[in-house]
């Protein structure tokens, strides 16, 4: 049922285009700034924080935005047909996934799996891709919940993402979207099986997980940088979302 995988990148403001051709199954997930697709005659805009997954069978194309830059991970795999029967149809499909920390967060973890080359390092990508797909085809299935809560996390989510760096309180959110803080909390865990204050902190790890591996800020630059006054408390989050502490993390 493992999905053989053939490659895992992570492109940051690459510096060229893709011309039309057949691959293999590809995932890709956007993390910074805008990149365009095109596959078979359907042209997509992809931004931060949105998916795309594109069956072998289809043609498919990238170039830059003229304007913005991006950064995206990319996994290329082989899907067996039990893969195909239980979790994914062999369709085009491209959505904003309402946890989108979490994917970047899988997705880091497998791209420095898939690079460290260490012991069992297949069979755990394997796993991590698999779940990916699980997840998408549970989201799918449940793409029924009610427009109007859809929207108003959607509107918590983008307001996290711009001002993750500085303490958001539940009652800021709660004047966001006009309900009580303590619906806020419920219709959050309701609609992203987390609370508001775990996808923060998601969201701040995962940007510590890329300034850590490409730029020359320390640790403790690092940790101030994203609202965390204490350094021991951010080793602590850093750990319990990534599985290793930040000192762990190579440079790429």
């Amino acid at each position: 049922m493992m999905p053989t995988i053939h490659g895992v990148f992570y492109d940051i403001s690459p510096q060229w285009d893709v011309e039309k051709a057949k691959g293999l199954d590809t995932l890709v997930y956007v993390t910074e700034g805008k990149v365009h697709y095109q596959v078979e005659s359907q042209l997509m805009e992809l931004m931060k924080g949105d998916l795309l997954f594109i069956p072998s069978t289809y043609t498919r194309s990238w170039k830059n935005d003229i304007v913005e830059g991006h950064r995206k991970y990319t996994v290329v795999f082989e899907n067996n047909e039990r893969t195909y029967q239980h979790f994914v149809e062999n369709e085009i499909v491209s959505f904003k996934p309402r946890k989108s920390a979490y994917y970047e967060q899988r997705l880091t973890f497998l791209n420095e799996q898939w690079l460290s080359k260490r012991v069992f390092h297949e069979e755990l990508s394997q796993n991590i891709l698999l779940e990916l797909l699980i997840m998408i085809a549970q989201e799918k299935a449940e793409w029924h919940t009610s427009p109007v809560k859809e929207t108003s996390v959607r509107d918590m989510q983008e307001y996290i993402l711009q001002h993750y760096r500085r303490n958001i309180t539940i009652e800021e959110l709660a004047v966001l979207i006009g309900v009580t803080p303590n619906y806020v909390t419920v219709l959050f865990k309701e609609v992203l099986g987390i609370t508001p204050i775990q996808y923060l902190h998601q969201t701040r790890i995962n940007n510590a997980w890329n300034l850590i591996s490409t730029t020359k800020m320390t640790i403790k630059e690092i940790a101030e940088h994203l609202g965390y006054c204490d350094q021991s408390y951010f080793n602590r989050m850093f750990k319990k979302w990534m599985g290793i502490p930040p000192s762990q993390v190579k440079k790429t």
